[in-house]
């Protein structure tokens, strides 16, 4: 490969040549996704996937057991403080402990996926600047990594029905839609977020700061009706409170809510995503020398 080629390890325009050779340049200009070769390459996912599930409890004692502490650590605190020093009221007979949990396992998705997605290209240069391969396998990798550490919590609320000799709603099906949903809007959000802490090493520090802000603003440890019926209407802005609510509804058989949420939340993480596509596609031109 000559050396006007190599500047293009960044995006993505690929040139084929008579004698066989790809040349791989940079854009000048917005190019739209390639999901032929997004398709074509699409073990490269399972490969990050693999690779970050192995590093991320490589040389810990207790290894994926940590998956299990985490959730389990923040419902006895939340139960603690706000089920019984607060008096926190939910909307049913249901335990505090148990109501609190779907939430605590979705956010805890969110607020892992969110984290490791919006610093994904920094932790990546190194492969980043030295081969080319579809630049959004990698925040895409780091949304569906945190999947794995939200099935090893589900063992925390199944053992919480046990304790409580109660059984999962039949709405259980419809989980994987909610987790869709939630995965959703963390690529969208993510492809924002690390699209800016490439070019701005600040965001990487005010990340964490965001995602907990988030977390209390929606209702994860307190049922929307604790929230005075003027301000529903922002709650239901939220996209994280249709995904709070639906992995509830899902496996305690809760109300599901507002239906105005649901769909506000799914039009949010369409345009999200597809905006965040624009930005990162965009980014890619120029992402190698920046990082």
């Amino acid at each position: 490969m000559q050396a006007a080629e190599s500047k293009a390890l960044a995006p993505a325009r690929v040139a084929a040549h008579p004698n066989g050779v790809h040349r791989i340049q940079a854009s000048r200009r917005l190019v739209p996704v390639n999901f032929r070769e997004l398709w074509q390459g699409r073990e490269l996912v399972g490969f990050f996937m693999l690779r970050d599930v192995k590093s991320r409890y490589r040389q810990t004692y207790l290894g994926p057991v940590w998956a299990l502490l985490r959730p389990l650590m923040s419902i006895v605190v939340f139960s603690v403080i706000f089920g019984g020093l607060a008096h926190i009221k939910t909307d049913s007979n249901i335990p505090y402990a148990l109501w609190v949990t779907p939430g605590v396992l979705a956010f805890g998705y969110v607020s892992t996926a969110l984290t490791t997605t919006s610093t994904s290209l920094l932790t990546n240069s190194n492969v980043i600047t030295k081969v080319y391969f579809p630049r959004l396998y990698v925040p895409l990798a780091s949304t569906l990594t945190p999947v794995v550490d939200f099935l090893i919590g589900f063992v925390v609320l199944l053992a919480l029905f046990l304790y409580y000799h109660r059984a999962p709603s039949w709405h259980i099906v419809f989980l994987p839609a909610f987790l869709a949903l939630a995965a959703l809007i963390v690529v969208g959000v993510g492809l924002w977020l690390s699209s800016f802490t490439a070019r701005y090493r600040d965001a990487v520090f005010g990340v964490p700061y965001v995602v907990q802000i988030w977390q209390y603003a929606t209702p994860v440890i307190y049922p929307v009706s604790f929230i005075p019926s003027r301000y529903h209407w922002l709650i239901d802005l939220n996209p994280f409170t249709a995904v709070v609510n639906g992995f509830r509804w899902s496996l305690l058989g809760q109300p599901f809510g507002s239906l105005a949420a649901l769909g506000a939340s799914i039009l949010i993480a369409l345009g999200i995503t597809m905006s965040g596509l624009f930005i990162f596609r965009s980014t890619e031109r120029v992402m190698v020398d920046m990082l």
